[in-house]
């Protein structure tokens, strides 16, 4: 056998045990499968109360870019619109199973009921600041919450209707436990530099009427260092979750902006602008990172842009395959066996004959004598 047809061999092997473990797989519910459920039940239901208070406030829901009429997806464009966002970003956001991997992100970091947590979110994902608060809740954790009311295109951009009075009103009909402790007007530099000031006032003097308190800080820097040391004054925080792109969460940087998100545990090398998001990892404080929502729900097995609607416990987020280690302990001990046995053909020496070349052969029939014969 020659090292070609060995490897060959060793190759067919191995890929048809692949073949059978894909073929023979099976799905069973993934660790925490309980709580991930109940997150997302939760989830849909506070989603389900956002447009019914949409609808009864008279604010006009897109058939066009709300495809699955959730109320959560706002106007192309508003006066307190910051920057444009990805519309397929925004409707994946509105799976309410989005819960079930913030839980499964909870789970990993191995938090605990009690467990302090630091949460900064803006308007530009409504459906996901929920996805976390009942994700929180289900898992019982402490947080301190901080939101600012501006969004990208897209998001919580209706005036009349932000993200901040739909946690209101949630919180007030019970479908919520926890809410924002303060808020902040978010875009430009968190001070709404980019906004029509006297619609800011507005829905500033409304937020405050509502019992949210008021947080403004003119200088960015300054801002980003007031609001870590509020969130190290509160306790030991195990986690710092950011949701959006607000100004105060990434500083000036363009890398963790553009980064695939998710659980962040060390500091870019060549990042060093000072956001909150840079602060709590250069304290050894992991970062839950959720704004570019399309590979975290590729990255858990959840739809891009899904329509309709999935249902709370569809997901790949939810389950786990699991495969017979016979199959594949087999397929490794058939493939072992041909390769110590081909390689052991391949090591025998070929003989060697003595003298110049290999005898010639004779022909048939006795030796013949061609000795004269006297």
């Amino acid at each position: 056998m020659t090292k070609t047809k060995l490897l060959a061999a060793c190759a067919a092997i191995l890929a048809i045990t692949w073949l059978l473990l894909m073929l023979t797989r099976a799905t069973a519910p993934a660790a925490h499968w309980a709580q991930k459920l109940e997150a997302a039940e939760r989830t849909q239901a506070c989603l389900a109360a956002v447009r019914q208070l949409k609808e009864d406030r008279g604010v006009p829901i897109s058939a066009v870019n709300d495809i699955n009429h959730t109320g959560v997806i706002g106007q192309d464009y508003s006066l307190i619109t910051t920057t444009l966002g990805n519309l397929e970003a925004k409707r994946t956001s509105t799976n309410p199973n989005m819960a079930a991997m913030v839980v499964d992100m909870f789970c990993e970091l191995g938090l605990e009921p009690g467990d302090k947590v630091a949460v900064n979110c803006s308007g530009s994902f409504p459906a996901l600041n929920l996805a976390v608060l009942c994700a929180i809740e289900v898992m019982e954790l402490d947080p301190l919450l901080m939101t600012s009311f501006g969004s990208s295109t897209h998001g919580a951009n209706d005036p009349e209707l932000t993200y901040l009075d739909m946690e209101y009103a949630l919180y007030q009909q019970g479908l919520l436990g926890i809410r924002s402790d303060c808020f902040s007007i978010g875009g430009l530099e968190d001070v709404g530099g980019d906004m029509n000031p006297a619609v800011v006032q507005t829905i500033v003097d409304r937020l405050t009427g509502c019992g949210y308190p008021f947080y403004y800080e003119a200088d960015l820097l300054d801002n980003i260092h007031r609001r870590f040391e509020l969130y190290q004054d509160y306790g030991d925080i195990r986690c710092f979750i950011n949701v959006g792109g607000n100004d105060v969460s990434f500083g000036n940087s363009k890398i963790i902006v553009y980064s695939d998100g998710g659980i962040l545990t060390a500091l870019p090398e060549n990042d060093h602008s000072t956001g909150l998001v840079q602060l709590f990892l250069a304290e050894n404080t992991p970062v839950i990172h959720l704004l570019n929502v399309k590979s975290l729900a590729t990255a858990y097995g959840l739809p891009i842009d899904p329509s309709p609607m999935p249902l709370p416990g569809e997901g790949g987020v939810y389950f786990q395959y699991t495969y017979h280690k016979a199959v594949a302990w087999g397929g490794l001990a058939l493939t072992a066996l041909i390769c110590g046995l081909g390689w052991n053909s391949l090591r025998t020496p070929e003989p060697r004959w003595r003298g110049r070349g290999r005898p010639k052969s004779r022909r048939n029939g006795p030796p013949t004598d061609t000795r004269e014969k006297i």
